[in-house]
């Protein structure tokens, strides 16, 4: 009898040491999983996708390959047609068109921009303008002025 309760005891343990196991197995696999995941988004960084959004996380998503920068440029140009080096260009490119569509933006609100009169100085500016031959600009922005100062004064 005491045998058996020693096979008995000793299966018992086991048992504990297998669960103990398995449970730290797990905790394992949930640790490897969040540091592939974090190899994998700097991998794609280096690779020049954003995995957050647009053709990169879609990339990312599929991708199923090896974790090395080239594997994934090239996966990216064959399957996708997407060359990190030209869309970086193109980036550069359309910086500079917003920069100078701003510059002109800016050169055309300083052109454009209302005097500041009080309503008597306008009045007499706009007669004065009319009075001119030829200068119908100047009498258009200052009748421009002139409702813009109505507007806010009512």
């Amino acid at each position: 009898m005491t045998e058996e309760q020693e096979l008995d005891s000793s299966e018992a343990s086991e048992d504990k040491n297998w669960k103990a196991m398995r449970e730290e197995n797990k905790a394992l696999k949930e640790k490897l999983e969040v540091f592939e995941e974090q190899a994998k988004v700097t991998v794609f960084k280096d690779a020049g996708l954003d995995t957050t959004q647009g053709i990169g996380k879609a990339i990312s998503q599929v991708y199923k390959g090896d974790l090395n920068v080239e594997a994934i440029k090239t996966f990216a140009a064959e399957e996708y047609g997407v060359t990190t080096e030209t869309d970086v260009g193109q980036q550069d490119g359309i910086r500079e068109e917003i920069q100078d569509s701003q510059n002109r933006l800016t050169n055309i609100t300083k052109n454009s921009v209302v005097d500041s009169f009080q309503t008597d100085d306008l009045v007499e500016a706009i007669k004065q303008s009319e009075q001119k031959e030829g200068d119908v600009r100047s009498s258009m922005r200052l009748k421009l002025a002139a409702i813009e100062e109505a507007k806010k004064n009512s």
